[in-house]
């Protein structure tokens, strides 16, 4: 097995929160959770472990973009998911989450757990 991503692509630096088919749904906790909420740089973590692909939601720490690794042989970023998801099926041969269930993830763990941050 190869080593493993470059920060913040690691996912050893995060939990499994959820299985979306082969990906897992990874997120930071504790203190990451609670020092990346308040600087916008919130975002979860798709992790393809067969095939050690690693996206992150936009977020401030992507400058507003999505971001996979490995992807041109290191980061990339993309504007939007559908342009991220044709880039990484031209180089990788797995299966992507759909931009459905994407914009569920973006709902339920990006943007839900913000808001009930924000009310907490």
């Amino acid at each position: 097995m190869s080593a493993w991503p470059p920060p913040p692509h690691d996912p050893r630096d995060r939990e499994e929160a959820y299985a979306l088919g082969e990906w897992q749904v990874r997120v930071a906790t504790g203190r990451m959770f609670e020092y990346f909420v308040p600087r916008g740089l919130w975002h979860v973590q798709l992790w393809h472990p067969e095939t050690r692909i690693s996206i992150l939601t936009p977020s401030r720490l992507t400058m507003g973009a999505w971001e996979a690794f490995p992807l041109q042989t290191w980061k990339a970023r993309r504007e939007t998911w559908s342009s991220l998801a044709l880039a990484l099926a031209a180089e990788h041969d797995v299966k992507l989450p759909s931009a459905a269930e994407v914009a569920w993830v973006e709902s339920t763990f990006v943007h839900g757990l913000v808001t009930a941050r924000a009310h907490a």
